[in-house]
């Protein structure tokens, strides 16, 4: 069960995280708790008002009741309609009294055809109890042509006795002086006579119903201003929640807010074309430009709203059949686009009244099922997806004219799509907050970290002076003394690559927020940056490599052992290789069986000396121009396992072979290659450590191979 009690409530807070995004923020606090407690109290009264205000002012001014309205004669049960399947009648032929027997009485002051492709006559004959004058109002306005017939009182008998008008959205907008808006006309009515008026309407493009209303003359503009300033609240806040949704855009680049702003943008224009102002203010001379807009902003904000929808229920990550449903949707809706565009509305109009109220009928149960899944945010979803299905469902019955449903609530679509985007909109809110929560959490997070690791670097500075400080009594011979002073060195290097990550990370989180800051068009900038974020990655590849072999040099060699995978070692060195050296030709020879081999190890040693050995590899074939480095991994005979570099470097002079496991010695032919002698000496020592060995075969000029042997149980 579904606890609804929080979505007045959340639906407010949502909208309000706007105050709560950026630099907005600090405006709404200086402005204190009060103001934010009047915004409160006003957006949850004001949508509340307008929204039943927009949902039962239509029924208000049209439930005239059996005395009407201010002496006019009630409209209900003086209304009733023929269907004109020939669609040739003219108003003479329908004067006849066999045509008038056929007339079907309404019960109430509308009527609804549904969708159908010929004319259809209402006829209104009115009793007046008193003198007086009253404005015939006809909605919605997106008909396509009406011809109203009128006649004086105690007078229709006879065609000549009418005054015909002519209406629609396929005519020119009337300037009889009562609405630009309204299709309207003024009625005469006399104590004791009946007034006769006849409506045709003929719409193969649109659903065909018809609200009427009948007020009097001399309050006809208060109402009109009335309506219009309902439905200015509505598109208002409308425009405010669209304006909304761009705002969060701005403030967190995803998908789903232009999209959804588009989405309520659709709608509102949706009704802008239903109420009648696209006719006349956009196609006053041009009714088919009218009906194009109507269909285009209809499958439009449908192909617009499916993929809204399926960004905001994250369906692609959750449901790939579902993700693909929702895309043939918007595909759907931009072949409606099409249709409309060549006027074929009527035959595509029902297929996509039903295909409004089967999508409604899956984002409810969609939303509903994921419910729970987000908290308040995707409760909130669910809350606006039902009430979209209600106001759907409500506008389209009304539209194929089933039995018993109201024309008033033709505007249920434009209450429940407010509701809907209010909710939405506030569900998005819930979500920004919750990522901004989030990155502050991980900001603190990486602040800690980062003091966490100064700490110990400052720690293993004082160890390693400590270090240095006892080593100098130690010296002597000038052997040692030069094995001493090599130590120094390695761990001044470790020393420095201590003090080096903290600036480093601090330029690193300064780059990326001028990343951050820069244009998306600034494709200049991004490229420096980009080559600013490799150089720091590849000083710090660097720096660490340097960290672990001093930490290998001295009372830190205590290997840790535990089971690991030895293909996943080599895969570590050999990304890491080509990380740090400018992704030289390092090919792998790794059979699966041998790969998923285990052995007890330390895996970051093993690593390193992997690492080692590749870095000679590549240093010393580049002397010779260049050629591909083979790592290798074969089971031995022996039952363990050999690690192998081959090279086709400058080799090793044959006298120098017998050294070069010795602490600092450096070939005959390195030239001016750099190098400390300290790489082959640490593999060594690494294998010694896991109870292997390491043995070299080269030939000068030619090449090097080195091999690791290691047994399976380890060390």
């Amino acid at each position: 069960m579904l606890d609804y009690s929080c979505f007045s409530w959340a639906t407010i807070s949502g909208v309000l995280e706007l105050a709560q995004v950026g630099g907005v923020r600090s405006v709404f606090r200086s402005a204190g708790h009060r103001c934010e407690k009047a915004f409160c109290v006003w957006a949850q009264r004001l949508p509340l008002f307008s929204l039943l205000a927009l949902l039962f002012f239509p029924a208000a001014a049209q439930a005239n009741d059996l005395s009407g309205p201010a002496g006019l004669p009630a409209l209900k049960g003086h209304i009733a309609i023929l269907e004109d399947e020939s669609s040739a009648l003219s108003l003479a032929d329908i004067l006849e009294p066999e045509r008038q027997a056929a007339f079907r009485p309404v019960v109430g002051d509308g009527i609804n055809f549904g969708y159908i492709r010929h004319a259809a006559w209402v006829r209104l004959s009115l009793p007046a109890a008193d003198n007086a004058q009253g404005v015939l109002s006809l909605s919605p306005n997106f008909l396509d042509l009406i011809d109203v017939y009128t006649a004086m009182p105690g007078m229709g008998g006879r065609a000549q006795d009418y005054t015909r008008y002519d209406a629609g959205d396929r005519r020119t907008p009337s300037r009889n002086g009562l609405s630009n808006i309204e299709e309207a006309v003024l009625l005469e009515f006399a104590v004791g006579k009946t007034t006769m008026a006849f409506i045709r309407i003929v719409s193969p493009t649109s659903s065909v119903h018809l609200n009427i209303s009948l007020t009097p003359a001399d309050t006809y503009s208060y109402e009109s201003v009335a309506k219009v300033s309902v439905f200015g609240v509505w598109f208002g806040a409308m425009g405010a929640l669209c304006i909304i949704q761009f705002v969060f855009f701005y403030f967190d680049r995803k998908a789903e807010y232009p999209l959804l702003a588009f989405s309520t943008l659709g709608i509102m224009l949706i009704y802008f074309g239903n109420l009648g102002y696209s006719h006349v203010y956009l196609f006053p001379t041009n009714g088919a430009a009218n009906n194009i807009f109507l269909g285009f902003n209809a499958w439009a904000g449908l192909a617009a709203s499916a993929l809204a929808y399926d960004r905001i229920l994250a369906l692609k990550r959750r449901s790939t059949w579902l993700h693909r449903l929702y895309l043939g949707i918007a595909i759907t809706g931009a072949v409606g686009v099409l249709r409309a565009f060549l006027e074929q509305g009527s035959a595509f109009g029902s297929f996509g009244a039903s295909l409004s109220i089967l999508v409604g009928a899956l984002n409810m149960v969609v939303g509903l099922r994921y419910a729970n899944s987000e908290g308040a945010a995707s409760r909130l979803t669910a809350a606006a997806f039902t009430a979209i299905f209600i106001g759907i469902l409500l506008s389209m019955l009304q539209r194929f004219g089933v039995a018993g449903v109201p024309n008033w609530v033709h505007n249920s679509y434009g209450v429940a799509g407010l509701v809907q985007t209010m909710l939405l909109t506030g569900a998005l809110a819930v979500r920004l907050r919750a990522a901004e929560a989030l990155s502050r959490s991980m900001t603190d997070s990486l602040l800690q970290e980062a003091q966490k690791a100064e700490r110990i670097a400052e720690g293993l500075v004082e160890e390693r002076t400590r270090e240095l400080v006892a080593a100098r009594g130690v010296a002597e011979d000038a052997l040692r003394a030069e094995q001493q002073s090599q130590r120094q060195q390695v761990r001044f290097m470790e020393v420095v690559s201590h003090q080096y990550r903290t600036p480093l990370a601090a330029i690193r989180t300064d780059i990326d927020s001028i990343g951050l800051s820069l244009a998306g068009d600034d494709a200049a900038n991004r490229t420096r940056i980009e080559r600013v974020r490799r150089s720091i990655s590849w000083l710090v590849g660097i720096l660490e490599v340097n960290l672990e072999r001093s930490l290998l040099q001295g009372a830190s060699f205590r290997p840790q052992f535990a089971q690991v995978a030895l293909g996943v070692v080599l895969l570590a060195a050999h990304q890491r290789a080509r990380d740090l050296l400018n992704s030289p030709d390092i090919r792998l020879d790794m059979p699966l069986a041998v790969a998923n081999m285990r052995i007890r190890a330390d895996a970051s040693m093993l690593e390193l000396a992997v690492l080692n050995l590749l870095e000679n590899a590549v240093k010393y074939t580049a002397i010779k121009g260049g050629a591909a480095v083979t790592l290798a991994l074969k089971a031995s005979a022996e039952g363990g396992v050999v690690i192998s570099v081959q090279d086709q470097g400058i080799g090793i002079p044959a006298a120098d072979l017998p050294h070069v496991f010795d602490s600092a010695f450096r070939g005959s032919n390195t030239g001016r290659a750099d190098g400390t002698g300290m790489g082959l000496p640490l593999v060594a020592k690494i294998a010694a450590a896991h109870g292997g060995w390491v043995d070299i075969d080269s030939v000068e000029d030619e090449g090097t191979c080195v091999r690791m042997a290691l047994p399976l149980q380890g060390a």
